[in-house]
């Protein structure tokens, strides 16, 4: 797993300064590449199967609303690596924000994975986002 999350947050570069780079390979790319995947299905969950199904919220379906959550998912991520860099106490560095960043865009990749895949089961958005 470790080897897995390590080849997708290195595709930025290598973590710097060098000297964290142990801390960010064994503790913060796993930590943030688990909590982005989890949080990712948690919000598609919430949004096909709670919100749209088990609610019943009719109105609640559209294009908008999915990118709602997309968006909230990617500011999640986005806190969340900063978070895991803070609370390991690496070296204040912008590399954190770039981490950050990326970490956001693989959450919009893993919402948009997972609303394709998990869509169907919903009763009022399974045609949303498309």
């Amino acid at each position: 797993m470790k080897a897995l999350f390590r080849s997708l947050y290195e595709i930025i570069g290598a973590p710097q300064p060098p000297a964290d780079t142990p801390v960010y390979r064994d503790v913060i790319f796993p930590n943030i590449g688990l909590l982005n995947l989890g949080i990712s299905l948690a919000l598609v969950l919430v949004f096909y199967y709670l919100i749209n199904r088990a609610l019943g919220v009719a109105t609640f379906n559209k294009g908008r609303h999915w990118a709602l959550f997309l968006v909230l998912n990617a500011l999640i991520a986005f806190v969340i690596a900063i978070w895991q860099a803070n609370a390991q106490q690496v070296t204040e560095h912008s590399y954190i924000y770039w981490l950050a960043t990326w970490n956001a865009i693989l959450g919009l990749f893993w919402f948009f994975i997972l609303s394709l895949i998990l869509r169907k089961g919903s009763t009022n958005a399974s045609t949303t986002p498309f």
